[in-house]
């Protein structure tokens, strides 16, 4: 089974409710034959029906004699398709969030679908049409952005509803003339959403530790050395050189800190090159090992960042800051 975890969000409805909320309040006005006063306003109904079905409907009672007439204009809407989008692919890795409890978050996954609609605008003459489809189509440009809450976990999304086709049909206008004459305009739409998986819980992140590398540029910065055979511990902050004697070193610097596992000096203030292969001595302690290669051309220095949230008791429903705490090497705990 894809899933053993039942979900039901009701996006494919709340899709429908909102595209028919679009067009549910549009008014058509009548004018007299000179085109000054308004005679008539009509509000235009709306039904979530298809097309086939609703021009039955209409066309079963042409005279309009029966007791439940259907009058025009009348505007019908329906679902045509549903399909994935991979041109707004999500990595599986994105999720939305939403506040569970003070230690926990519920979360989502989500999956680009485009939802296609036709509307359908059903008039007797070519003026009630033309009216209605010029209170449609400038909103259009070609889309309509809606903001809906598809889910109660994160934010609203942004939903682009954009007008693919404008057609035009006219039936009946060079029939008989007791044939009903039916004039229709079909719009095609299409809603850019998403399909969410089923929720899932995780626990609020309470601290976030990462350990980084500074990279330097400089003889002033430290240097890392990786040093072979030897004797001896360095002292941090004593002068450790290459050469006879301190007066003529080849070059020099100051111990920043001495790793006595990993056989790592890391030198600053460097003065001079230090050749490999070759001592390096410390003028307080004599400690003397080979210097064997370097851990970077232009590396090291290790920071210990630590971020916490501030107040420490903050969920996604709370505003709340951060406390950085940053420790240099060698004094990382």
């Amino acid at each position: 089974m894809l899933s053993n975890q039942h979900f039901y969000h009701r996006i494919t409805r709340k899709m429908v409710v909102a595209f028919g909320t679009m067009f549910n309040n549009l008014r058509l006005h009548r004018y007299n034959l000179a085109g000054t006063t308004e005679i008539e306003r009509i509000t235009v109904p709306l039904n979530y029906v298809t097309k086939e079905k609703f021009y039955q409907r209409i066309t079963q009672d042409p005279k309009l004699e029966k007791e439940v007439q259907i009058t025009l204009p009348r505007m019908s809407f329906e679902l045509s398709s549903i399909a994935y989008d991979p041109s707004r692919k999500i990595s599986p890795y994105i999720r939305q969030f939403g506040a569970l409890d003070s230690t926990s978050l519920k979360t989502v996954t989500m999956a680009p679908y485009n939802f296609n609609f036709q509307l359908y605008i059903y008039v007797r003459n070519t003026e009630d049409g033309t009216q209605l489809i010029e209170q449609i189509l400038p909103y259009f440009n070609p889309d309509y952005t809606m903001t809906l809450n598809l889910v109660d976990v994160g934010n609203p999304v942004d939903v682009p509803l954009i007008l693919q086709s404008v057609d035009y049909n006219a039936s009946g206008s060079d029939g008989a003339p007791q044939e009903l004459r039916i004039l229709q305009w079909n719009l095609g739409f299409q809603m850019r959403g998403y399909l969410y998986g089923p929720e899932s819980n995780v626990k609020v992140i309470r601290q976030s530790t990462a350990n980084t590398f500074q990279f330097n540029t400089s003889n002033a910065d430290p240097q890392a050395f990786l040093m072979s055979s030897g004797t001896g511990e360095y002292q941090t902050g004593e002068l450790v050189y290459q050469g006879r004697d301190v007066d003529g070193a080849s070059a020099s610097g100051f111990v920043s800190s001495w790793d006595t596992v990993a056989n790592t000096l890391v030198v600053n203030d460097i003065s001079g090159s230090f050749a490999t292969n070759t001592r390096v001595t410390g003028a307080v302690t004599n400690t003397s090992y080979v210097l064997s290669g370097y851990r970077s051309a232009t590396d090291y220095q290790l920071n210990n960042i630590t971020v916490t949230p501030d107040p420490s008791t903050a969920n996604a429903n709370t505003a709340f800051g951060f406390d950085v705490a940053i420790q240099n090497a060698p004094n990382i705990t």
